[in-house]
């Protein structure tokens, strides 16, 4: 009687614990509301050693964007991580304005498929810890649907997210990665185009309501001592202003997932006909 007695327990506790249910004296917590979430990246670091580590001391979980080939990138890069700060690579492209110089590695819409592959490839390389990329500059060759295509194929191999820095309001970039089922997000706001503390203010403002609208939105600002300073300040009062910061990761695997694309059934029949023939009759869709 007592070993039925003890199985009876043990299955009903096993029942309790079971995922979905609860056990009847647990208190389940009541549900709280989520504050809506910001990221901010900041661009253009790798060149300049010291407004990089002051960047890297402001509070918060904030996105450091590294360009490739610079002479503190990799050193910045470590240092971000070593503090469990989020790192993304700053990929160089094409500006339509001719006197915008392009970096090392940067692509242009001259190149070809193997040289945009490989450009993207080493850039990628070149910088450890990064979890996604963005683009620096851009406004030119960001609105060519085939040199965006190429970049993504490649980017497509990792585990890697894309933030469309939209330089460009005709920018392809965003439509390419999710294209490519990348997870992606543009940018919302600029927060320095104008670096003067009540220009910066009334973008970050800007990025707040956004936020407070849709529940997420992202900002792209840059280590200028302006910029660096406003943050400072800012950062430890989010609180105050109802929202939570977080790196860009965490928005775009919530929001940036290409699920609501519309289904192309020319594109689906023609990935069904390129299948390879099943090793067996019994058709294994696992992979």
């Amino acid at each position: 009687m007592l070993r039925i007695t003890t199985a009876i327990s043990t299955l009903l506790l096993l029942l309790c614990s079971a995922p979905g249910s609860a056990a009847p004296s647990q208190i389940l917590p009541e549900p709280t509301e989520e504050l809506p979430k910001i990221a901010i990246i900041l661009d253009d670091l790798g060149y300049n050693r010291h407004a990089g580590e002051q960047a890297l001391q402001l509070p918060g979980n904030l996105t450091y964007a590294i360009i490739p080939f610079t002479p503190y990138s990799q050193t910045l890069a470590q240092a971000a991580h070593d503090r469990n700060r989020e790192v993304i690579l700053h990929l160089p492209m094409e500006s339509s304005d001719p006197n915008r110089r392009l970096d090392e590695g940067g692509l242009t819409s001259e190149l070809d498929e193997h040289e945009v592959k490989q450009r993207v490839k080493s850039a990628l390389d070149s910088v450890p810890h990064i979890a996604g990329l963005n683009n620096h500059m851009g406004s030119h060759v960001t609105t060519n649907v085939q040199i965006m295509h190429w970049l993504m194929q490649e980017v497509q191999t990792r585990p890697l997210y894309f933030i469309d820095s939209m330089t460009n309001p005709h920018s392809v970039a965003n439509r390419s990665a999710q294209h490519y089922h990348i997870p992606s997000l543009k940018r919302d706001v600029f927060l320095d185009n104008v670096q003067s503390e009540a220009d910066i203010d009334r973008m970050f403002r800007s990025l707040v309501r956004i936020a407070h609208k849709r529940g997420h939105a992202i900002a792209i600002g840059h280590p200028y001592p302006a910029t660096l300073a406003y943050l400072e300040k800012a950062l430890p009062r989010l609180g105050e202003l109802g929202v939570q910061l977080v790196d860009a990761s965490e928005l775009v695997m919530f929001h940036g997932q290409p699920v609501d694309q519309p289904i192309d059934l020319q594109e689906i029949m023609e990935l069904i006909v390129a299948m390879p023939a099943p090793e067996s009759q019994r058709l294994n869709f696992s992979d």
